[in-house]
């Protein structure tokens, strides 16, 4: 019985060392199998092969079998592709070596010269192109990457633009008179930033960015009553710098999905320039306000983008992204100038003013102003609000590292 134990477990590890001496016919089994310079998962790539390629191994070192590939810039290499990713299709015993028959010395034998062989050329092997691999694969080739972005935003902006039409309504009900021109309203600003995205894992990134936007628009309306032209000039405008932590996700290599929080830093301003012109004495007298004011605060991103390959490493990416975002309590200060040279500057919050015109018409007004209005003609007032919520479309450059 002993003897019959021991003979099977004799019989058990002569058959393993085989199998380690063996030469092993494998094939590719997953969508893409990654040859790599060591037998660790970290350990630097030296090939990509698609599915269903052949591969002959030397040996198998515990999950990793020890392969012979040929390197891009040629010649042949030892490389590590793990167990999970390929098949084995034959296993062949490895050939002792032949004993050689002592023979005899023979005197030599003289040949006639001969011409010699023309080499043989060979024909240029096809290796076929990486594939990328799959953003959920079992053994994916993820790096950081940086993005650097130009593109434009629409913003809501909100009360800023409610002012502007306000107080040429204003001025139109106090002139009784129809304006020529147009309040235009502020919406679109353009942008610019970077974005440093951490890989995770199966097919997910961190990812860190930082943007500059800003907008400006004009408009102007023309009063006319007799020898009165009275003109009203408009510029909002508005600067933003949000900082965001998103949540990345490839469902598949050229698509993605993103969500994440930001803290933003904004100012609005605003420039109020009412000049007024009377041709019968021919005088000519303006006032000016302009303010800015500024706030900061978090809000919540969502959006999808895509990649195009254009060459290794570096990929063409166009985002959508929608922000919404509201800031109030926004702090700074209003200068005031005239013609006669007075300038008085007032510091405060900004606020939003509805104010009573005297025609039974109610408009509202955005002033920096140092406490809450309420002199004759306020009906009501509140501190305005800057809402930055809209959509950006953004063009960049990816470049892997």
């Amino acid at each position: 019985m002993v003897a019959t134990i021991t003979l099977a477990l004799f019989s058990h590890f002569a058959g393993a060392a085989n199998l380690e001496a063996a030469e092993i016919k494998l094939r590719v089994a997953a969508e893409q199998a990654n040859v790599r310079e060591k037998p660790d998962i970290m350990s630097p790539i030296l090939k990509q092969l698609p599915a269903g390629a052949i591969l002959e191994a030397e040996r198998k070192e515990g999950e990793w079998f020890a392969v012979l590939v040929e390197k891009d810039e040629g010649g042949t290499v030892i490389g590590y592709v793990h167990e999970s990713l390929v098949a084995v299709v034959a296993t062949q015993p490895a050939k002792p070596p032949r004993e050689e028959p002592i023979k005899e010395p023979r005197p030599p034998v003289e040949r006639p010269p001969q011409e010699p062989a023309k080499p043989i050329k060979e024909e240029p092997r096809y290796v076929p192109p990486p594939v990328r691999p799959a953003s959920a694969g079992a053994d994916e080739d993820v790096r950081l990457a940086v993005t650097l972005w130009l593109g434009g935003r629409y913003a809501a902006i909100g009360d800023l633009n409610d002012g502007s039409k306000g107080l040429a309504r204003y001025y139109e009900t106090r002139v009784a008179a129809g304006g020529e021109g147009d309040i235009k309203a502020l919406h679109l600003g353009s942008l610019f930033g970077a974005e440093i995205r951490l890989p995770l894992v199966f097919g997910f990134y961190l990812s860190l960015g930082a943007e500059y936007g800003s907008g400006e628009t004009a408009g102007s309306v023309l009063f006319v009553k007799g020898s009165q032209e009275l003109t009203l000039e408009t510029k909002p405008r508005f600067r933003t710098i949000p900082i965001s932590l998103s949540l990345i996700y490839y469902p598949i290599p050229v698509l993605y999905l993103k969500a994440g929080i930001d803290y933003t830093f904004a100012r609005c301003g605003y420039s109020y320039r009412l000049t007024e012109v009377d041709s019968g004495p021919m005088t000519e007298s303006w006032q000016e306000w302009t303010g800015e004011a500024g706030s900061s605060g978090f809000g919540v991103l969502a959006g999808l983008g895509f990649d195009w390959d254009l060459a290794s490493g570096v990929s063409l990416t166009a985002e959508a992204l929608y922000r919404h975002i509201r800031l109030a309590d926004l702090g700074g200060e209003d200068v005031f100038t005239e013609s006669s040279a007075t300038e008085s500057i007032e510091e405060g919050k900004l606020y939003y003013i509805q104010v009573d015109t005297g025609a039974s018409e109610v408009v509202p007004l955005v002033f920096v102003r140092e406490r809450r209005p309420t002199e004759a003609g306020v009906v009501s007032a509140r501190k305005a609000e800057l809402d930055l919520s809209g959509f950006s479309l953004k063009l960049g450059i990816k470049v892997l590292f």
